[in-house]
């Protein structure tokens, strides 16, 4: 009795969880999204964006197309984001992104979209947000892009 309890006390904060992350991809308002340009090494070209406190909370979401390709099945990249305000880091983010196809599945997905960050303007101006491959990329993405989200609502 106490394992099956326990066992519905993980699912309900798994929900939970699941439901704060997408928190970033669903509230607010869209303010812009930016087209993501490959650097050298896996990641993409760093993106300037201005903020401010009248924005807060902010999220910035990856998204990208996934290529149908059956020898990616099972395997991701891995990227670090990073918010910078006047040369200071203000927050980072590790993150993946999975190809579901299988071998039977070759198309898997047809897309992704992930909140990499969740942030506060302390003050408005231009924020520099650089995304690095941290690993060697696995899968083929297409059409990568950071979506900008303000006012967003956080989960309790």
């Amino acid at each position: 009795m106490l394992k099956a309890a326990l066992a519905r006390q993980a699912r309900a904060l798994l929900l939970l969880l699941l439901l704060t992350a997408c928190d970033g991809l669903f509230t607010g308002k869209q303010v812009v999204r930016f087209p993501l340009q490959p650097a050298a090494g896996g990641g993409f070209a760093p993106l300037r964006l201005t903020l401010g406190p009248e924005m807060n909370p902010v999220a910035l979401n990856f998204s990208a197309e996934f290529t149908a390709n059956p020898a990616e099945a099972g395997k991701w990249n891995s990227y670090v984001a990073v918010l910078s305000y006047k040369g200071r880091s203000i927050a980072t983010g590790a993150f993946n992104i999975n190809s579901n196809a299988t071998p039977d599945a070759p198309a898997g997905a047809i897309s992704v979209s992930q909140t990499m960050l969740l942030v506060e303007a302390a003050e408005t101006g231009d924020y520099d947000l650089s995304i690095n491959s941290a690993g060697q990329p696995r899968i083929t993405l297409a059409n990568p892009n950071v979506e900008l989200r303000r006012n967003i609502q956080r989960g309790n």
